[in-house]
């Protein structure tokens, strides 16, 4: 595999993971699709049009669209070559979204929707007519298999490339059942004793570095969230003390204790070794799609396993505790309560949306809750109902407030305005409680941590209704063929389905299969 190929496959299949979570549709198989549709990303139906399937735009089709030449096999024998129109799209995120949804709403292709074996994904997908190619479902089988494709599935099944799980004669970390994996207890220790014993501060995109020497520039200048002035200030003033200070961010902690780190300063990076010990370099929230019984249901969960909510990531450690890295509460890598188990006097918590087994690790705690909600034992020190904030993640409110704050115990802030925004994280019994985005239309300009006191209800005191796919929504005006506001389609006027929706878009909300729109335009009513 070339690096070329590595990072296609990672690209889509990121996508393909979490598209999967929604619509059922196997991550391998769509993966394998794209590889073989696009050829590698550089068709020119891809290059120009964000397509990465050779989706034909029927008379239904009212987004863009893009005229190219393409094999068609009508005899099962002879290929033929023939110009047709195209599906094209703002993003190969809207390309794998309406792939799906073409899959999902046509009752021929029923058998591929929530289908977990690939190979027969394969062929269910090529009898119900999708490619003319009578060696479709082969060639994707072959890729899945050739590539290990099933890694984004959370299954495992596929064999390595090679067609062995092995190489040279010694078991891969990685494809090994157990074997040479990281137990969870000994992983659980590994964590908290960087709680313990180590001086830490959430840097983004570090994987455990001691803030010396040129680390120092490296990770004040690697990403744009460390760019900022007040996580450039803390990076420096964090700079060569002695013992050093050592930089995590959330899904970076994972990744560095797994990569081998153990605090060696005379290292880059703490002693981890980049995407060693069959571990990938993922982010959060891929990372939460190749856990094992992913679960919003918190009764049974296990110490080791990964919990998550959108863009943040920790570990359960027992005890309705989880450890986690993050700006928030204490900035640094940290011990909070699991607010799904109950909250605990004097420590910081959060509620989190799903956890998961890890891939990457054993557990050798197997066997039921470990004091999870379920547990007849409550963690000690825990209160019987949960303390809450106001409003959750993903609440629209009302700021009215004029100040935000790069993070939730900053002493100064900066100028912004009040209206409309959405809550994307919260720092109980911190300074600074909330974090606010703006809402397209909403007047807000904030983008930041705010006090508690200026945020209200939408309306007459309840919450409004969240802007999502499935979300009722009233919309009057005129429909858009992609979610950049191109084309201009017919005007409509009643009550829709959400089908897609992206944020900050100028026309990111997908109607009823009609066209785009602007959110500012639509009134969420269920």
């Amino acid at each position: 595999m070339t690096q070329e190929q590595k990072k296609f496959i990672e690209r889509v299949g990121a996508l393909a993971a979490a598209d999967m979570q929604k619509s059922g549709v196997l991550a391998s198989l769509t993966i394998a699709q794209a590889i073989l549709e696009s050829g590698w990303g550089k068709s020119g139906l891809t290059v120009k049009g964000n397509a990465l399937f050779g989706i034909k735009a029927g008379r239904s089709w009212t987004g863009a669209v893009y005229s190219g030449k393409t094999q068609e096999c009508y005899d099962g024998v002879t290929f033929t070559t023939v110009t047709g129109l195209f599906r094209a799209y703002g993003s190969w995120a809207e390309s794998v979204a309406d792939h799906s949804d073409l899959l999902s709403r046509n009752a021929r292709y029923k058998a591929v929707i929530g289908e977990r074996d690939y190979k027969t994904a394969c062929r269910a997908i090529a009898a119900a007519g999708y490619a003319t190619d009578p060696k479709y479902a082969d060639k994707l089988v072959q890729i899945i298999e050739t590539y290990a494709l099933t890694d984004y599935d959370g299954t495992g099944s596929a064999a390595k490339p090679g067609g062995s799980n092995t190489t040279a004669g010694t078991t891969s970390p990685a494809d090994a059942k157990g074997a040479g994996k990281m137990k969870a207890s000994e992983f659980i220790n590994k964590l908290q004793n960087i709680v313990d014993n180590y001086k830490t501060l959430y840097v983004m995109g570090c994987f455990g570095a001691p803030l010396t020497g040129a680390n120092v520039s490296r990770y004040s200048t690697n990403h744009s969230y460390n760019k900022q002035a007040a996580r450039t200030a803390m990076i420096r003033a964090a700079a060569d003390k002695n013992p050093p200070v050592y930089g995590f961010d959330c899904v970076c902690l994972i990744k560095g204790v797994l990569w081998g780190w153990n605090g060696n300063a005379a290292k880059p990076y703490g002693g981890a070794v980049y995407a060693s010990n069959g571990v990938p370099d993922s982010g959060a929230d891929t990372m939460i799609t190749k856990c094992s019984g992913v679960s919003a249901d918190f009764s049974g969960i296990v110490p080791g396993e990964a919990v998550w909510l959108p863009g943040h990531i920790g570990v359960y450690i027992g005890g309705g505790k989880v450890i986690e890295c993050s700006p928030a509460f204490k900035n640094c890598v940290q011990v909070t309560a699991c607010l799904n188990i109950g909250a605990i006097s004097g420590m910081n918590g959060r509620k989190w949306t799903k956890h998961g087994k890890l891939p990457y690790i054993t557990y050798d705690t197997a066997g039921g809750a470990q004091n999870g909600a379920g547990s007849t034992t409550k963690p000690s020190g825990t209160t019987t109902t949960p303390a809450a904030l106001t409003f959750a993640v993903g609440d629209v409110v009302r700021f009215t407030g004029n100040t935000h704050y790069t993070n939730a115990a900053a002493a100064s802030g900066a100028v912004c305005k009040p209206g409309t925004a959405k809550v994307t994280a919260l720092a109980k019994g911190a300074k600074h409680q909330y974090h606010l985005i703006k809402q397209p239309g909403g007047g807000s300009t904030v983008y930041g941590w705010v006090n508690a006191a200026d945020v209200q209800a939408v309306g007459s005191g309840a919450t409004a209704p969240k802007m999502r796919v499935g979300a009722k929504v009233k919309y009057s005006g005129t429909l858009y063929r992609d979610s950049n506001g191109g084309g201009q389609g017919k005007t409509v006027n009643g009550t829709y389905t959400v089908k897609y929706y992206y944020p900050g878009r100028k026309c990111g909300v997908h109607i009823d299969g009609l066209g785009w729109v602007p959110e500012s335009g639509c009134t969420v009513i269920g």
